[in-house]
């Protein structure tokens, strides 16, 4: 038990920032994350001896997240909160660029980006930041998702021309 322990603790330690960057994305709100980051933990300490290092560990974990969000904005939705939001462009980074101007626009841009992520609904939104911002595979993203690959590709299109819709009503085109 305690090899299992150690390592839990050293897959942790390896992959602490991208779960918690992963329930920034859900939550967009620093606060819910880190309750979101917690209730993930909790749940993968509980579920330690479940997790089989040769099938992606960092996936299971982010079934993990991806469950304890939906069952947030349940209660949530129950209780009759909403929650406050934060900017997802605050997330990444933006490139260092000589242009001020459009190092601007790209910042618009993200912002904009991050609106209009925000306002998708989980079913598509969850697909998009595991695909675009974290890179898993059609495959890996329905193990987390727990739906079919064909469903996960589904929801990629839908999900993608939402946000080109949106993007359009805010005047950019052909993005």
């Amino acid at each position: 038990m305690a090899s299992v322990a150690r390592e839990f603790s050293e897959f942790l330690e390896a992959h602490e920032k991208d779960i918690f960057s992963f329930c920034m994305y859900l939550a967009m709100n620093k606060d819910d994350a880190e309750e979101l980051y917690q209730d993930t933990i909790l749940a993968a300490i509980q579920s330690m001896d479940k997790i089989d290092k040769a099938r992606n560990p960092k996936a299971f974990v982010f079934s993990l997240a991806a469950g304890k969000w939906k069952n947030m904005r349940r209660k949530a939705l129950r209780r009759g909160a909403v929650s406050s939001s934060v900017d997802v462009a605050e997330l990444r980074e933006i490139p260092g660029n000589d242009d001020i101007e459009a190092a601007a626009l790209s910042s618009l841009l993200r912002k904009e980006i991050s609106e209009a992520l925000r306002r998708l609904d989980d079913k598509f939104r969850i697909p998009i930041i595991l695909c675009y911002f974290d890179e898993y595979s059609i495959d890996e993203i329905g193990e987390i998702c727990k739906i079919p690959s064909g469903t996960v590709k589904s929801r990629l299109h839908k999900g993608r021309i939402i946000l080109r819709q949106e993007l359009e009503k805010g005047g950019h085109s052909g993005i």
